[in-house]
């Protein structure tokens, strides 16, 4: 049962921050957006990646999840086939860089392992695929207008938001007190 609890504590809290990230983003960089759900900044970006290298594959079930509402509701409220697939791709593209950072790098848990040039490079990875993936069921489905420059601005706010989004969180970790250990 705890583990059950876990779990799902894993998801609302993901879902939580990417709603409230989302929202913010939304109120702060309304003037950044090139066509609806393309930002040159989306912070949002950055709780996707915290987010599933933190919660792994509980994580991507709480960003499904918001995004799902958000996307359905809010972004793209008369196109529910639409808002599924947008929301779906929200939430596997920084799900399939965690699984890719775990291969490759051998990340761990506790991310302990996790270095300011990885980090980096997972921000551009993710912002990439986030990038193709959304850009693709544009095409596919031929209901937003897309183009080289709204590819751009996909990729660009999505580096940026994680870039800016787990700096910021690694910096602020520096100035919290270290755990004492015993030496006995």
């Amino acid at each position: 049962m705890s583990q059950i609890v876990l779990h799902l504590a894993m998801a609302l809290t993901a879902a939580v921050l990417y709603g409230v990230a989302w929202f913010f983003n939304y109120w702060a960089f309304i003037g950044l957006q090139e066509i609806p759900g393309v930002n040159w900044v989306f912070l949002p970006a950055g709780i996707r990646l915290l987010c599933t290298l933190l919660f792994g594959f509980w994580g991507a079930v709480g960003l499904w999840a918001a995004s799902f509402l958000i996307a359905t509701q809010f972004v793209y409220p008369e196109q529910f086939v639409y808002g599924l697939v947008v929301s779906v791709l929200a939430a596997l593209s920084p799900y399939l860089i965690y699984l890719s950072a775990r291969h490759q790098f051998g990340l761990l848990p506790s991310l302990h392992n996790l270095s300011p040039q990885k980090l980096l490079l997972l921000c551009g990875a993710f912002g990439l695929l986030n990038a193709i993936f959304h850009h693709s069921w544009y095409w596919l489905s031929a209901t937003n207008s897309i183009s080289l420059k709204s590819f751009v601005a996909m990729t660009t706010g999505d580096v940026l938001g994680a870039i800016i989004v787990l700096y910021v969180l690694k910096m602020g970790l520096v100035f919290l007190p270290r755990p004492q250990t015993s030496v006995q």
